[in-house]
């Protein structure tokens, strides 16, 4: 075995181990944790996020704590706050990924609304966001399972999905010939979610597998930073 004490260590090795150590911080399995992530989220709130450093943000929303994402957030309206990054296929398929991972309810609202800021620019444009990211009908169902049946639809996360449904169900215009079958389907998912949250007698269960609307609570395993508990 390599005696480390007898020689020096590589720029890359030490970056290595720095990194380790801060993936460890960003778990926030603990208080101190969570306070370290607040402090490097606030850092990363007065750079502000560009082309350059956005998946850094991702990063720290995956961690699913609110404090920290309030941090991350700052006084910026959620719903805008990539509007310096143009919408590409890593960001759309990482949108997507964390609306498949989280439960419904199970996740900040002020998380959702950055995710569904960011695909509404992407979509805003339906073809050409299809470019981008071609969807499925799962993402459509992981997209609106997040619709909250117990408030209205002008509650702002709401308003953000349905507007987002509307504009896939947009890929197809009604009447005219669909040469992509997939692309039909999916327009077509899109519009039955949003059909069915939009009639009073109609539930979205009937749209969207029962597996996907099971709900979740992210306060129960969110830990608080030591701060806090003072």
């Amino acid at each position: 075995m390599e005696d480390w004490s007898t020689r020096g260590w590589t720029q890359d090795e030490i970056d290595k181990l720095a990194l380790s150590y801060l993936k460890e911080v960003f778990l926030c399995k603990n208080g101190k944790a969570v306070d370290t992530t607040i402090c490097y989220s606030d850092y990363l709130n007065d750079v502000g996020v560009n082309s350059d450093n956005y998946p850094l943000f991702f990063w720290l929303l995956e961690e699913e704590n609110h404090w920290v994402v309030d941090s991350l957030l700052g006084k910026n309206d959620p719903g805008t706050f990539f509007k310096s990054v143009q919408p590409n296929t890593f960001i759309i398929k990482k949108c997507f990924e964390l609306l498949t991972r989280w439960q419904r309810g199970g996740i900040y609202d002020k998380s959702l609304m950055v995710l569904y800021g960011l695909l509404t620019v992407g979509y805003k444009n339906p073809l050409e966001g299809w470019r981008i990211y071609s969807l499925t009908s799962n993402d459509v169902n992981n997209l609106g399972k997040h619709l909250d049946e117990e408030k209205n639809q002008m509650d702002p996360v709401n308003l953000q999905i349905l507007t987002l449904l509307d504009n896939i169900a947009s890929l197809v215009e009604p009447g005219k010939p669909v040469a992509d079958e997939r692309m039909n389907e999916v327009a077509q998912q899109a519009n039955n979610i949003r059909g069915k949250f939009l009639d009073m007698t109609k539930h979205i269960n009937e749209a969207i597998p029962d597996l996907l609307l099971k709900k979740g609570d992210y306060t129960k395993n969110e830990v608080a930073p030591e701060k806090f508990k003072k």
